[in-house]
């Protein structure tokens, strides 16, 4: 009986001590005695609202600043001025590279590769023209040859036996060789001087139609020819038969084949080693070119980044730009903005599940006062939290949900967030209410002076009123000031 009435008494003196401190915070939180009131608990509806702080900021924003050193020339711009992507806004002097500009642009003129194909060209065809001159000469000259030896055969080599057989066989391809196909098995001068075939025509086709290729095509073939005739000469026998002038004549025939073919190959040899030289000399000529272009891309590139353009259209935030002033790489001249206006705040864990994207806010702005509301829409918020002054925050995003020009970016807004609304339930005024070591209390009227400390359980507050889920009535009176 002793141990039951002592923890009778051990509750109430908790009670009243409970009571007392309610009744010492109401009456003197405020730091003045305030007016205790009996409220009545009502049915009614209650928004939950969010209020934070965030600044108004650019959703894109840049300092700008040049890439090289350089005396400031022109300031097309000033703060507050609209901007439009591309546009110019500052520039720097460019005199220096325009001048490197103009000396590069020299080079690559010099070095223009039609110019020095034109002039590769008229060496070629004074190489080709001269070889031509030359292979029309030789062709003549073995064609007397091929007359005088034939004329020789013709005299002295026609019976048949095994050296002039061999002799008719050397000659044949010679004729063939320097003449065409229709030369084969003539016998006399006169029959072989009608023919105009072979490596001669073709020495007279490239004069005609002088192209590389026919060129090319006649000398090869002429210098074969040449050779046969060479050895037609070495098959004549130097017979004692042989007149003193055919002697001669063979033996001028032999110093004159071996001129002409020494000069053909010559021909040959110097075509072939321009061709070779030609190109070399284009690849050269190209790589150079191709130098000198980058080259003068790198200037212009440079001359381009003199001058300082918006990279998007917005507004002029600041310029720091002096003209006549010199200015160090990446020192910032000027800041930009975009016209698209957010509002970055931050919000205490406890608020993310009534604060989301896509939830709506009333925005004021310190600079127009508490009647001008902006209304705005969250559209961001961090997945992961940030340390804030020792708190974990995470950071969110509001945008406008119509432009203002009246916003600007650095404004200081305070944020409303209405996070859920519960209808047709329990409330009590805020200052009925009163929080103690994670718990809530109440301080209810029973009659007759009689009153009660009770906990209770709360839901949703607004600026006035709290949702009271656990521990009232509907018509039970609690204090309240």
């Amino acid at each position: 009986m002793f141990k039951i009435s002592k923890k009778i008494i051990v509750g109430g003196v908790v009670i009243i001590a409970v009571a007392i401190a309610v009744i010492l915070y109401f009456v003197f939180t405020q730091g003045a005695p305030a007016k205790l009131l009996s409220v009545e608990v009502k049915n009614g509806d209650i928004t939950e609202k969010i209020n934070l702080i965030g600044q108004v900021k650019a959703s894109q924003g840049v300092d700008l600043a040049f890439e090289s050193q350089g005396k400031i020339v022109a300031n097309y711009v000033k703060v507050g001025d609209k901007i439009t992507k591309g546009q110019a806004l500052l520039a720097i002097d460019d005199s220096t590279l325009q001048s490197q500009l103009r000396q590069a642009q020299a080079q690559l003129d010099v070095l223009n590769i039609d110019t020095i194909k034109n002039k590769l060209d008229s060496g070629t065809q004074t190489l080709y023209s001269g070889s031509l001159s030359g292979a029309q000469k030789s062709a003549t000259t073995a064609k007397d040859i091929l007359l005088i030896i034939s004329d020789i055969q013709y005299n002295h080599f026609t019976a048949q036996n095994q050296q002039n057989i061999t002799l008719q066989s050397v000659k044949e391809k010679a004729v063939y060789s320097l003449l065409g196909q229709h030369g084969a098995g003539l016998w006399n001068s006169q029959a072989i001087g009608q023919l105009n075939g072979g490596a001669f025509g073709l020495v007279e086709n490239a004069v005609n139609n002088p192209t590389p290729d026919n060129i090319d095509s006649a000398l090869s073939t002429l210098k074969l020819s040449l050779q046969d005739v060479n050895s037609l000469i070495d098959e004549t026998p130097i017979d004692p038969a042989l007149t003193s002038v055919e002697r001669t004549a063979i033996s001028l025939a032999k110093i004159n084949i071996n001129t002409e073919i020494i000069t053909t190959s010559a021909n040959i040899q110097a075509i072939a080693g321009l061709k070779v030289n030609n190109l070399a000399t284009i690849a050269t000529a190209n790589a150079q070119t191709e130098s000198a272009k980058a080259n003068i891309d790198v200037i212009k590139t440079q001359i381009s980044k003199t001058v300082i353009r918006a990279p998007f259209s917005g507004q002029v935030d600041k310029d720091n730009a002096v003209v006549g002033q010199i200015v160090s790489a990446n020192t910032p001249v000027a800041t930009i903005s975009n016209n698209n206006l957010e509002i970055d705040f931050y919000m205490p864990e406890i608020d993310l599940s009534g604060a989301r994207a896509g939830s709506k806010a009333n925005v004021t702005l310190d600079a127009f006062g508490n009647q001008v509301v902006f209304p705005a829409t969250i559209f961001s918020v961090d997945l992961s939290p940030t340390i804030v002054g020792g708190s974990s925050v995470y950071g969110a995003k509001l945008k406008f949900d119509a432009s203002d020009n009246r916003i600007n970016p650095g404004m200081t807004a305070n944020i409303t967030i209405s996070s859920d609304t519960h209808s047709n339930v329990l409330i009590v005024p805020r200052s009925a209410v009163v929080q103690n070591n994670n718990k809530y209390f109440v301080i209810v009227e029973k009659g007759n002076s009689q009153k009660e400390t009770r906990e209770v359980a709360v839901g949703l507050r607004d600026n006035k009123n709290v949702e009271i889920t656990l521990g009232l009535k509907l018509g039970e009176k609690v204090l309240a000031y």
